[in-house]
């Protein structure tokens, strides 16, 4: 399929439309989720970090530990950077996690403790992109702010017939400018989880289900028959293999730790088992087993094999009893090293 202009501009009255069949829906069909529960800006925001890249499911039970342990921005921002890497453990893309850290310090020092209440200000907070700026001021603060992830790519390629890689610049484009013109004034907030709900409950990836869907009266991929080839599918990346060696080093019941440097470029900052580049003086031994992990675009295999200790304790490394390694250990590729 070829590329194809952009509907737009609609007629208001269709705009309104839309607007009125989706809200109606959302009123009656939306999740009950813990972080609908209020619109407290630091509630939202802390749900739309854990949320990037991580599925509802997986989200919930991380969310709850952490409004349990940490109720407001400043309780996070006074908290050990040890205790909430710990927390995320097992939630993935741990630099959301400094980030979070980071901006709470932000708002607790340069704010007073309240978020800022513009998609501006909030971009200048440590993590906050364009969609989270977006998500926030709008269902925190009511503000006429869009936002578009991948169930609004999705919504929209059908909803208007787009062809084209969600991905490309232009795509994006045109959906967030779609997304800015479309956004309901009155329910800005409201308009903007129910794009995403639409995407995440009705619109799915694998084949929307048309039956349910309040938009598929106007849906233009619908009309043409094109429902199930739109989103057009983006090129798969082939994942990239890498091979590491690891050494488990043990000395009086303790193991030696590294902490890897921030610029590292995987699990920069994360305590794990040191590598052999990290130890060159040592002899790696025995083969212990072998352990696979994807990061973004790459498959890493580590093969662990046992090290004598060193004569002195190097500097990067830490000697930690082997049962309370997992304080220091949040990564899975770590743990699973670690353990098997």
């Amino acid at each position: 399929m070829s590329e194809t202009p952009s509907p737009y501009p609609l007629p208001q009255r269709r705009e309104r439309d839309l607007s009125r069949r989706l809200l109606s829906w959302y009123d009656a069909h939306k999740r009950a989720l813990p972080w609908r529960r209020s619109s407290d800006p630091y509630r939202v925001w802390l749900s739309e970090v854990m949320l990037q890249q991580t599925t509802v499911a997986a989200v919930i039970p991380y969310y709850e530990r952490f409004l349990k342990r940490f109720p407001d921005v400043r309780a996070l921002a006074g908290a050990k950077d040890a205790e909430v890497m710990r927390l995320w453990a097992g939630l993935g893309y741990y630099s959301r996690a400094r980030n979070l850290l980071a901006a709470a310090r932000k708002v607790a020092q340069d704010h007073g403790g309240r978020f800022p209440d513009t998609a501006d200000g909030l971009r200048g907070l440590p993590g906050v992109g364009r969609y989270t700026a977006g998500a926030v001021s709008s269902i925190a603060f009511g503000r006429r702010e869009p936002l578009v992830d991948g169930n609004v790519n999705r919504v929209f390629a059908r909803l208007f017939a787009r062809r084209g890689d969600p991905k490309a610049p232009a795509f994006q484009t045109w959906a967030w400018e779609t997304a800015g013109r479309l956004v309901d004034p009155g329910r800005p907030g409201d308009w903007n989880q129910a794009l995403m709900e639409l995407g995440a409950t009705v619109c799915h990836p694998a084949g929307p289900e048309c039956s349910r869907c309040p938009l598929a009266g106007a849906c233009a991929a619908k009309a043409k028959g094109l429902q199930h080839r739109l989103p057009m599918a983006a090129a798969r990346k082939a994942a990239v293999p890498l091979a590491w060696t690891a050494l488990l080093t043990r000395r009086a019941g303790k193991v030696l730790l590294w902490k890897r440097a921030d610029d590292e470029r995987f699990l920069p900052g994360h305590w794990g088992l040191p590598e052999a580049r990290h130890l060159p003086s040592a002899e790696p031994g025995a083969l212990l087993r072998r352990v696979t992990h994807s990061i973004t675009h790459h498959r890493i295999t580590v093969a662990v094999r046992e090290a004598a200790p060193p004569s002195r304790t190097p500097a990067g490394g830490r000697w930690v009893p082997e049962a309370a390694a997992g304080e220091l250990v949040v990564s899975s590729l770590w743990r699973k090293a670690l353990r098997g």
